[in-house]
């Protein structure tokens, strides 16, 4: 009798293993389906072109006596007089 019980519960035991394995393959199948994704248009960018800005060296006249404050100050002076130049440029550009 206790041969019969320990065969029915391997026997058991196997088929519920059986079954979890079944199911278990058939959700991971079910699961990775491939479907065929629907056609997305790329969308295509355009670029303007737009001129760079031309380099001009400036010369900075230094008197005898100069101090760092004063060549700090045309250095600045020239930086500003530069970018407000690129900036009107830019605002041109942007009216066209």
């Amino acid at each position: 009798m206790t041969n019969l019980k320990t065969m029915m519960t391997k026997v058991m035991l196997g088929a519920m293993t059986v079954t979890t394995l079944l199911a278990t393959s058939a959700g991971a199948s079910a699961a990775t389906t491939t479907t065929p994704a629907p056609a997305v248009a790329q969308p295509t960018v355009t670029l303007k072109k737009q001129a760079q800005p031309e380099i001009r060296p400036t010369t900075i006249k230094l008197h005898k006596h100069v101090t760092t404050t004063q060549i700090s100050s045309q250095v600045q002076t020239a930086v500003d007089a530069s970018a407000l130049n690129l900036d009107q440029q830019h605002h041109d550009g942007q009216l066209k």
